[in-house]
């Protein structure tokens, strides 16, 4: 298959603390990757990094055999996409103009200046191409009337809107830091269809979750952290019985407290 994404020896560190260290890892194209484990594992670190919200100290990444390097803007561009482990959305802005966010970003300036675009009135998304991104990825996650403001939205609602605005970038890669978190069992059946559909696509999707069960359900492969490194790689079922998930999740090892 064809590799989409790739890491070779990441690793971040804070001070003293090494929130990650000689992380690597491949992904494909089709493929959902769950990335598991404790609060302090480094899972959020590692998204961040993939993402460009922070660089690494160390290590090298590509996307389609290139380098991938800058600002998320950049890697926007190059085709990769994420959601928050909390919404980052234009509160004062509608749920459409947050979803057409996703769909301009890559072509123009990230999201951050497109933000500021729509507020101050400089920028507003149109076109047939536009519409009809919109309103595919607002009826495959059920995403109801798209005049609502975000700020008046659940937290599971707008974590179904951050998911909308991800998948209107038409990505490659797709980055789901803990997408079910405060969503309902709608909103959790809505984000899975979605999962499979884009998968079926061809993007590739590292999904971070710490519902383990829904997880394991959605991947193809598990990767497994503890402490800022790699405990287990391979199949969903094999890491839930593995020895080393029994001691991750039930021993007796401390944990750093970076997530």
């Amino acid at each position: 298959m064809t590799v989409l994404l790739e890491g070779e020896g990441l690793g971040k560190s804070y001070g003293g603390v090494r929130a990650l260290d000689g992380v690597s890892l491949r992904l494909s194209a089709g493929e959902v990757l769950g990335l598991i484990g404790p609060n302090g594992a480094g899972k959020t670190t590692l998204v961040d990094l993939l993402d460009g919200a922070q660089p690494a100290d160390r290590g090298s990444l590509s996307i389609r055999g290139r380098k991938l390097t800058g600002p998320p803007s950049r890697r926007a561009r190059a085709g990769l996409a994420r959601t928050f482990q909390h919404p980052h959305l234009a509160l004062d802005l509608t749920v459409r103009e947050n979803v057409l966010l996703g769909a301009a970003a890559p072509k123009l300036a990230g999201i951050g200046g497109l933000v500021a675009g729509l507020v101050a009135g400089a920028f507003r998304p149109s076109g047939a191409r536009f519409d009809a991104t919109l309103h595919r990825v607002a009826d495959a996650l059920e995403l109801g009337d798209l005049r609502r403001r975000c700020g008046d939205l659940t937290l599971g609602e707008q974590r179904l809107v951050e998911v909308a605005r991800a998948l209107a970038q038409e990505p490659s890669v797709l980055l789901l830091d803990e997408p079910f978190a405060g969503a309902d069992s709608g909103g959790i059946a809505a984000i899975s269809a979605a999962i499979r559909a884009v998968r079926a696509q061809g993007c590739g999707i590292i999904l971070v979750d710490h519902n383990v069960d829904i997880v394991a359900s959605l991947v193809d492969r598990i990767m497994l952290l503890r402490s800022g490194t790699v405990v287990f790689d391979g199949d969903p079922a094999e890491c839930l019985a593995s020895p080393e998930m029994q001691d991750v999740y039930f021993g007796t090892g401390g944990e750093n407290v970076v997530a």
